[in-house]
């Protein structure tokens, strides 16, 4: 009796033991592969196609242009040189255009053909004198046969400037073959901007004048001030005449200078 309980007991456990649903659901075909593998097979597939198809959209041409916003032009590679940087058209090699039209005409005294800067060698303000000195040792600098006319040592020279300017202009004053320039900031930032020896240099032709007149150098009479002292009064700006006493010498200006004949 004991032994038929155990029995029983035993055959209990091992129909509770086995899985449920094993015996309602038939065992999978060999042959065919499971549902579930199939699925994920054709989402690989799908995903791969996916992305080659966004790749092949995305990827741009050598220009860098979307091969469906148009055709690039063949010529678009000859406008541009190999920096990057685009490279202007020929407009038929025509002359380039004279680059003093650009500043107003005004013409000082014997200057439609020269280089003429107005200066002042007087030291009461210094900013006037520092930016003298500056512009003539850039002109210096630039070897630029110019004329110096030092307001200072002439009255008239500074009428000259008034007149030209039509101001009551401060030196220093630049004028270039009846151009008016303009002052040393002016001056300062063409020769910043790369523009200011394009201005100076000559037209076409004067090439052999502009050579002679660097060689000439400083004349050897007034060290290139353009005045020396008067000869007839010996810069004391009187004349004696006999008995008669000391009368004002007409040769020369208020200080006893007169234009170097040389310079002339």
């Amino acid at each position: 009796m004991i032994i038929k309980t155990l029995k029983a007991r035993i055959l209990r456990v091992l129909k509770s033991s086995l899985p449920a649903a094993g015996a309602d659901s038939p065992p999978p075909s060999p042959t065919k592969p499971p549902a579930v593998a199939s699925v994920h097979a054709d989402a690989f597939s799908d995903d791969a196609s996916f992305f080659d198809a966004r790749e092949a959209d995305e990827t741009p041409t050598k220009g860098g242009r979307h091969p469906s916003s148009g055709a690039e032009p063949l010529d678009a590679w000859e406008l541009v040189d190999q920096d990057g940087r685009a490279v202007p058209a020929d407009d038929g090699g025509g002359p380039d255009p004279d680059p003093l039209l650009d500043f107003p005409a005004r013409c000082p005294p014997d200057g439609e053909s020269t280089v003429v800067l107005y200066t002042t060698t007087l030291r009461g303000v210094r900013r006037t004198f520092e930016d003298c000195n500056g512009v003539r040792a850039l002109l210096e600098n630039l070897a630029v046969a110019f004329q110096e006319r030092d307001v200072s040592m002439d009255r008239g020279l500074r009428d000259q400037l008034w007149a030209a300017t039509g101001e009551k202009a401060v030196p220093p004053r630049l004028f270039v073959r009846g151009r008016d320039v303009g002052g040393a900031a002016q001056v300062l930032a063409l020769h910043e901007e790369g523009r200011l020896v394009p201005i100076l240099l000559p037209p076409s032709g004067n090439g052999d004048k502009k050579q002679q007149l660097q060689q000439q150098g400083k004349c050897e009479a007034c060290g290139g001030l353009r005045f020396v002292v008067c000869g007839e009064c010996d810069g004391s700006r009187k004349v004696f005449d006999g008995g008669r006493g000391g009368a004002r010498c007409r040769g020369c200006n208020e200080n006893g200078l007169v234009m170097c004949p040389l310079c002339l």
